[in-house]
């Protein structure tokens, strides 16, 4: 017999998948497809971009880098993360994100376009933010892309898996759009062996804890399917200079994924799959 408060929590899950399915059956993007139009990059966080698209950003392609969540909240209670990362208060610590971001994105000769989103640890529920304010604030800027770039939602941060969740809505509007493995939670085991190059482990299957992530997302290809970027010397010698410039970021960062981020034959590797379209069948 289910426990007491089963039987409601279970109800309450069932609504809201079904509000969340009708919400998406609903949702009309602003953004079009346009083939001559610049890529479209969506980074959550401000160094998501450098941390895992570096490929993306040195290239000469035309891009649009879009910081969703940069908003700087208002005076409050410190966040936990911001007090893990030795801040004084929230919304000077933004700004100093805000700031190295801008750094660090300069790199690559790149320019961000911070949108005024709240990350998550400064929203107070309710209401939760919903695709349409995603869409909103990005469509002001950017009407149409070639090409969109989201987290694949590895690690199950909920700003990344609402950006994800948007990717997915475009690319059933026709939008071509690829999801990237983010760091450092994807290499909380290492890399997979087929990413690396490394003789695989029996004992260690990366695949799993990935696929306990991308299970829900139906427009997925073969996980092993996946597009692997290996930057050679200068290119993953580029990127660490890059990720440097997060100095209030990076140390805590990097203890959480015990030292990883900043050996080569980490951050070297970049990964992504490009969404089916609806209706489009499996791929190998």
């Amino acid at each position: 017999m289910p426990g007491p408060g089963t039987v409601p929590r279970t109800l309450y899950r069932h609504s809201r998948a079904l509000r969340a399915a009708y919400l998406e059956r609903r949702f009309r993007t602003r953004i079009g497809f346009d083939a001559q139009a610049p890529e479209l990059l969506l980074s959550p966080h401000l160094d998501d971009a450098v941390l895992d698209c570096w490929s993306v950003l040195s290239d000469e392609r035309e891009l649009n880098v879009v910081n969703i969540f940069a908003g700087i909240p208002a005076p409050g209670p410190l966040t936990l993360w911001d007090a893990i990362t030795g801040a004084a208060d929230s919304p000077s610590r933004a700004r100093e994100r805000i700031a190295e971001d801008a750094v660090a994105l300069a790199e690559a000769r790149r320019q961000p376009l911070n949108l005024t989103l709240l990350d998550a640890q400064y929203r107070k529920p309710p209401p939760a933010l919903q695709l349409e304010d995603l869409d909103l604030a990005i469509a002001a800027h950017v009407r149409s892309a070639s090409r969109v770039y989201v987290p694949a939602g590895i690690g199950a941060h909920p700003d990344h898996q609402l950006t994800r969740r948007y990717g997915r809505m475009l690319a059933r509007a026709g939008l071509p759009v690829t999801l990237y493995a983010e760091l450092p939670y994807c290499v909380f085991h290492g890399w997979p062996y087929w990413v690396d190059g490394r003789e695989p482990d029996p004992k260690r299957d990366v695949d799993a804890f990935w696929e306990s992530f991308l299970g829900d997302v139906p427009e997925m290809p073969a996980l092993r399917g996946a597009h692997v970027e290996r930057l050679d010397d200068a290119g993953a010698a580029a990127k660490l200079a890059a990720m440097r410039c997060y100095a209030t970021q990076l140390p805590a960062l990097d203890y959480g994924a015990r030292g990883l981020l900043a050996d080569p034959e980490i951050h070297r590797f970049e990964v992504r799959w490009e969404l089916r379209a609806a209706g489009r069948s499996p791929t190998a």
